[in-house]
């Protein structure tokens, strides 16, 4: 399934999300879930729809103990405020699961961006200790010490780890 959106659209998403959560539709959600960016967008606007909600359910509760006029209208403006209270939990609840659903991925995919951070780091500093390395070697006269070569065993090390990186199969959770 093509969702009508793009990526960058928020507002549009924040439509589609709340009618999925409304009417679920398994290939809509795989939709919505199946790549890093769509997964982030989901997340993210499950966020605001959380958010929203529990805005709305104040403002709700707040406009009721206001409520100024007879007891019978009182009575009738509860009896609504307890049936959209009612299906707004539920709506609610939807939301958060379906946030929870996401969480380890996103969670994963927001680490990724850290480690992407540090491992260019760390091939910073490896680049400049195999320089480091290469310039004892071609100095006439210039012996390594105990700390280079403890230093270059290091990034040989290093080296060989980085190579072994794996990742999870998101497709088949």
């Amino acid at each position: 399934m093509i969702l009508p959106y793009s990526v960058n659209d928020d507002e549009a998403a924040y439509e589609a999300v709340g009618h999925e959560i409304n009417r679920p539709d398994p290939a809509r959600w795989r939709a919505m879930t199946l790549d890093d960016d769509r997964v982030q967008q989901t997340y993210r606007v499950l966020g605001q729809l959380v958010k929203n909600t529990q805005v709305a359910l104040t403002a709700h509760k707040s406009a009721l103990s206001g409520y100024q006029g007879t007891r019978a209208g009182y009575r009738a403006a509860n009896a609504e405020y307890q049936d959209w209270k009612s299906r707004t939990v539920h709506f609610l609840g939807c939301l958060n699961a379906r946030r929870r659903e996401l969480e380890d991925r996103v969670r994963w995919l927001r680490q990724g961006h850290a480690l992407d951070r540090v491992s260019g780091d760390l091939r910073a500093l490896a680049k400049a200790v195999a320089d480091h390395r290469d310039a004892i070697r071609s100095e006439c006269g210039r012996q390594a010490t105990t700390a280079d070569r403890l230093l270059w065993a290091r990034l040989d090390v290093l080296s060989s780890v980085s190579s072994r990186t794996i990742e999870p199969d998101w497709t088949t959770v």
